[in-house]
Formats: structure tokens, C-alpha cells, sequence
């Protein structure tokens, strides 16, 4: 799982548009649909902090921890405790 998100933090931003006040940007997301409630709960890959894991990805888990951005509002999930949103940029720490 950490490879594919570290790939995907490569390519993704390349393909964010401004204009016209809009900024639609592509991103990896997780949902998960729970048995007993109606619709999706999704919430954004966020990307490890490199520079906190000395270059590295973070733990080789899944995405096990979870958060939230504090600059966008947006929900979170990551391989790694410190990570980087990927809408905004903004640092998320998760738990």
C-alpha cells in the first residue's frame, strides 16, 4: 500500500486545475460503505511525511491511521501518523 500511495503523490498533483476560482484537483481516496448505514463514508490518501521518516514511507501497514484536516475540513486516512493532505498541502497529524 505504501508504494502505491507514494506513486500516486507523484502523479496526482500534476493534474490540479485552477480557474476561475475553482480548483479541482485529483486525489486517491478510501471508501468504505458500512452494512447498516445508508451512503459512503470517503476520505482522502493522505501522503507520509518524508521528511519525518527520513525519507522513507512511514510503517508498511494499510491505512490504518486516521485524521483530519484542520485546513481544508476535509477526513484523512494514511500508512503513516504524519502526512501530508492532498488537496491543500497542509501537515495532518493522525491517529
Amino acid at each position: 500500500m505504501r508504494e502505491l500511495v507514494d506513486v500516486m503523490r507523484r502523479v496526482l498533483p500534476h493534474y490540479t486545475e485552477d480557474h476561475d476560482g475553482i480548483r479541482t484537483t485529483l486525489v486517491l481516496a478510501e471508501a468504505t460503505r458500512f452494512e447498516d448505514e445508508p451512503g459512503l463514508e470517503v476520505e482522502l490518501v493522505a501522503w507520509p511525511d518524508r521528511d519525518y521518516y527520513d525519507g522513507g514511507l512511514g510503517i508498511d501497514q494499510g491505512l490504518w491511521e486516521q485524521g483530519h484536516c484542520t485546513e481544508c475540513d476535509t477526513g484523512v486516512v494514511s500508512n503513516a501518523k504524519r502526512a501530508y493532505c492532498p488537496y491543500c498541502g497542509s501537515r495532518c497529524g493522525l491517529t
